[in-house]
């Protein structure tokens, strides 16, 4: 007799795609269609299994989100859908280290964090896309006892996994005043890494990290702060106008970090600080981050923009006429870092753009027409 084997597949699970409106929802409602949606993300949350996704109409939702499941979280652009912290704890904490989560077009705003994260803290994994994460604290304007202030804007735990695409992380702070020895130091103005963190198309400016103590400053990693293990993976990103009050204004590594492709400029406290691994074609406004890679420029003006809106969904700085960036990036094109070409800049504009017979631009930002 013949034996017949037949395998057993798992059948997957349906989702469910659940919807919140601020302005006509309810809690109350099913939250299964537009017309009855909840009133909070937390409420939808709570409704939600490990897989669903959860739909934001523009509204601003001043809450404080703890995610343990596995969700997809999208608003509808972040310029109109605004989750507030309402300046009382992290905007949205990670909880969980088994789960996948993804938040997309939606600002993350006024978290405020005595030790880690003041806009997203977090121990899963993580993609942003989209998205701006500006206007968090991390730390205490007067701290007594011991304190902490790691990422302004976003802590990745030690174990973490994190990608951030097509995205602001912009004017977050980490700051300490104290009046004892055990107090940290403030580290990671914008992001503080101890886990695998992965920026693309994106840009980090205007965040500070400061510590304070008698009268003496300092503080390290204005933009992007690594340590203990942590990986960073930089691609075709503007890192600029960050504020370090004790060095690596842009990025402060004391682990490891790779950058391609990318722009690192006007950073107080020298653009970098330990050592970076250039994969090619990045660009510093200074010598402190010692690129030495193919197509390499140090100690070169990028000639940058203001940040403001420049089209997508997101602000971004332009290069200015005559950047030295424009058509300077890999001429076999821009990549994520696993080989696969980037096809689009920050603002979903074409990289490199269709008048382009070089290579892409350097930074976040495409030039076109150039």
């Amino acid at each position: 007799m013949a034996l017949i084997l037949f395998a057993v597949v798992p059948t997957a699970l349906a989702s469910t795609t659940w919807y919140v409106n601020g302005v006509s929802g309810r809690d109350s409602n099913n939250c299964l269609s537009a017309t009855t949606a909840c009133k909070t993300i937390r409420h939808a949350i709570a409704l939600a299994l490990s897989g669903d996704s959860i739909i934001v109409a523009p509204a601003t939702y001043t809450e404080n989100l703890t995610i343990g499941k596995s969700l997809t979280v999208v608003g509808s652009g972040a310029s109109t859908t605004v989750i507030d912290g309402g300046a009382v704890n992290s905007v949205a904490t990670i909880s969980n280290t088994s789960v996948h989560v993804t938040l997309s077009k939606v600002t993350i705003r006024n978290g405020h964090a005595r030790f880690y994260g003041g806009g997203i803290y977090k121990v899963g994994t993580l993609q942003i896309t989209d998205s701006i994460v500006t206007a968090n604290f991390a730390g205490a304007i007067r701290c007594y006892e011991f304190c902490a202030a790691w990422g302004g804007g976003i802590y990745n735990y030690a174990g973490a996994t994190m990608v951030i695409s097509k995205s602001t992380i912009a004017n977050n702070l980490a700051y300490l005043s104290c009046s004892q020895f055990r107090c940290y130091v403030a580290l990671g103005g914008g992001i503080a890494n101890e886990g695998q963190l992965t920026v693309t198309d994106s840009t980090v400016t205007g965040n500070t990290a400061r510590y304070v103590f008698n009268g003496t400053s300092t503080g390290f990693g204005g933009g992007i702060y690594n340590d203990n293990g942590g990986i960073v993976v930089i691609n075709s990103s503007t890192i600029s106008g960050n504020t370090a009050f004790g060095s690596g204004g842009g990025v402060s590594n004391g682990s490891t970090v790779y950058l391609q492709n990318s722009i690192v400029a006007n950073n107080s406290r020298g653009n970098c600080s330990g050592t970076m691994t250039s994969k090619g074609y990045n660009l510093s406004s200074d010598k402190s981050c010692n690129f030495n890679g193919p197509g390499d420029m140090n100690h070169i003006n990028p000639m940058l923009g203001a940040l403001q809106n420049n089209g997508g969904p997101t602000q971004t700085q332009a290069l200015l006429p005559g950047s030295p960036a424009v058509d300077a990036g890999n001429p076999s094109g821009c990549t994520d870092g696993h080989g696969h070409l980037l096809k689009t800049d920050q603002r979903g504009m074409p990289r490199p753009d269709p008048e382009d017979t070089g290579g892409c631009d350097m930074g976040a930002y495409e030039s076109q027409g150039d």
